[in-house]
C-alpha cells in the first residue's frame, strides 16, 4: 500500500481493499471549489462470472464521479473512481469492477445517504440538509419517499394498550394518530384523515384475534372514537384522558369567573379580584402557598396565594361551589378515588350553568370517566408526540406532501441509523 492511498483512506474512513487512491487535487465543480480524490477500482473476481474460465483481459476503465461526505460543507468532496473493465476471451462477457462505497448506476455514495438520514432525524429543514450534503432538495425528498414504505406494514401485531388522538397536518387537515400506550410509545400508524370509516377500515385489516388482545384504549371525549373502539376492539376498556377532564372543568370555571366578573364595574374591588391572578384559581388548592406573603399591586395589599384565591371565591357563593367541584374532581382523579368522583358528579345543585353542562357530559360517559380515575394510562405520551409533530412542521414551514411529513415524524422518533433494508430501498 502506497502512502497516498493509506493517508486518503484513513482521512475518509474507507476500508475497501479494491479501491486504490493515486492522486488528489482541487477542481471547480458546479461553480464550487471541490476536493477530488482519484482512485482505481480493481475487479475482485479472477474468473468470468458467465463461463467460469480465467481468460480475462484488460478492457479499459469506466470513470465515475461520486459525491462523498465532507467535513466542510463549503468544499464538497468527490471520488473520481476509475473502475476496471475486463473482457472474457472465451465467451466475450464484460466485467466491471464494483465497490461497497456506492451502488451501481448511482453517483451519491452510501456514507452520504447515511449522513442525510441521520440529519433528517434532527429538527431542521430539508433544504438545509440538502445544502449541507451538496445534493438537491429533490434528492432528499426522493429518499423520504422510499423511507415511508417501512412505516407500519405489520398487520399481525397490536400493542395491548393503545392511545388515539388527532393533529393538524398537511393543508390544515386533521390526521389520525395512534401509538403504543406504554413502553417506548412507538407510533403505530398515522392516517391521512380522521374520518370514522377510514379508521375502521385500517383496524379491520388486523385479524379479529389480534384486535381482541387489545386491553385498553386511551382517548379524549371525541364521540365517534368511542364507537370505533367498541366496534373494532371487543375486549378493550375505554379510558378518557385525565388531562382532558381537568381541562374541560378549568375551562368551565374560567367561563363562570369571567361571566361573573363582567357584572361588576371595572373600578370596583370585586372586578379586580376576579380579573387578575387568574392562574392561581387553576392550580391545585394544596399547591397554593400558605406561608409566603407577596404584594398584590391590584388589590394593594400583602397576602398569600391561598388568601388571594379565597378573596375571589368570597365574591359569589355559586362561584365558590363551582371552584370546590373543580378542585374535588381533580383531586379524585389524582388520588384514583372512584367513589369521591361519583359524589362530585351527582352533587351539582349550586353550581354555575357552565359547570353543570360539563358534569352532565361526564355523567353520560360515566363508565369511561370512572375508568380514567382508576387507570394509570393517559394521553400524555401522544400529546408529547403531537407537540413534536408541530415543531417539525414549524421548522419546515409546513408540508405539502403527507408522506414526507410521516417519514420525518418516524425518523425523528427513531433517532437511530437506518437499517440495511432502508439503504437498499432508497437505491
Amino acid at each position: 500500500m502506497n502512502s497516498i492511498d493509506h493517508y486518503i483512506k484513513f482521512s475518509l474512513s474507507i476500508k475497501d481493499k479494491n479501491v486504490v487512491f493515486f492522486d488528489y487535487d482541487y477542481q471547480v465543480i458546479k461553480s464550487r471549489r471541490a476536493k477530488v480524490y482519484r482512485a482505481n477500482v480493481k475487479v475482485a473476481c479472477e474468473r468470468c462470472p458467465q463461463c467460469g474460465f480465467d481468460h480475462l483481459s484488460h478492457n479499459g476503465h469506466y470513470k465515475s464521479r461520486v459525491l462523498y461526505p465532507a467535513a466542510n460543507a463549503s468544499e464538497p468532496v468527490y471520488l473520481e473512481l476509475h473502475k476496471e473493465r475486463l473482457i472474457c476471451k472465451d465467451c466475450g462477457a464484460s466485467v466491471m469492477a464494483k465497490t461497497a462505497l456506492v451502488d451501481k448506476y448511482c453517483c451519491i455514495s452510501k456514507p452520504t445517504r447515511q449522513k442525510i438520514f441521520m440529519q433528517l432525524q434532527d429538527d431542521r429543514t430539508q433544504c438545509s440538509v440538502a445544502r449541507d450534503n451538496s445534493v438537491s432538495p429533490s434528492t432528499v425528498c426522493r429518499y423520504l419517499d422510499h423511507y415511508d414504505d417501512l412505516f407500519r406494514r405489520n398487520y399481525s401485531y397490536l400493542p395491548e394498550h393503545l392511545a388515539m388522538d388527532e393533529f393538524r397536518g398537511v393543508g390544515g387537515q386533521f390526521h389520525f394518530i395512534c401509538i403504543n400506550g406504554e413502553g417506548d410509545h412507538e407510533i403505530q400508524q398515522i392516517l391521512p384523515d380522521r374520518f370514522k370509516q377510514t379508521i375502521i377500515d385500517y383496524f379491520n385489516k388486523f385479524h379479529i384475534n389480534t384486535r381482541m388482545r387489545v386491553k385498553t384504549v386511551t382517548l379524549d371525549l371525541n364521540s365517534y372514537y368511542k364507537d370505533i373502539v367498541k366496534l373494532v376492539f371487543p375486549n378493550a376498556k375505554i379510558i378518557v384522558d385525565r388531562f382532558h377532564i381537568s381541562a374541560m372543568m378549568t375551562r368551565a370555571f374560567n367561563q363562570s369567573r369571567v361571566q361573573l366578573m363582567k357584572t361588576f364595574d371595572k373600578q370596583t374591588k370585586e372586578y379586580r379580584t376576579l380579573k387578575f391572578a387568574w392562574k392561581l384559581y387553576l392550580k391545585h388548592f394544596d399547591d397554593l402557598d400558605v406561608e409566603q406573603l407577596y404584594y398584590d399591586r391590584h388589590l394593594r395589599q400583602q397576602l398569600t396565594q391561598q388568601e388571594r384565591v379565597q378573596l375571589g371565591l368570597n365574591v359569589d357563593e355559586k362561584l365558590a361551589n363551582t371552584y370546590n367541584a373543580m378542585q374535588g374532581v381533580m383531586l379524585c382523579l389524582k388520588n384514583h378515588d372512584k367513589d369521591g368522583l361519583v359524589q362530585y358528579l351527582y352533587n351539582n345543585d349550586q353550581l354555575s350553568p357552565q359547570m353543570k353542562t360539563i358534569l352532565t357530559t361526564f355523567k353520560k360517559n360515566l363508565e369511561i370517566i370512572l375508568n380514567a380515575s382508576e387507570s394509570k394510562y393517559s394521553n400524555g405520551p401522544i400529546e408529547g408526540i403531537n407537540r413534536m409533530i408541530k415543531q417539525i412542521q414549524r421548522t419546515a414551514f409546513g408540508f405539502r406532501n403527507y408522506h414526507h411529513l410521516v417519514s420525518r415524524v418516524k425518523l425523528q422518533q427513531m433517532r437511530t441509523k437506518p437499517n440495511k433494508k432502508t439503504e437498499l430501498e432508497v437505491a
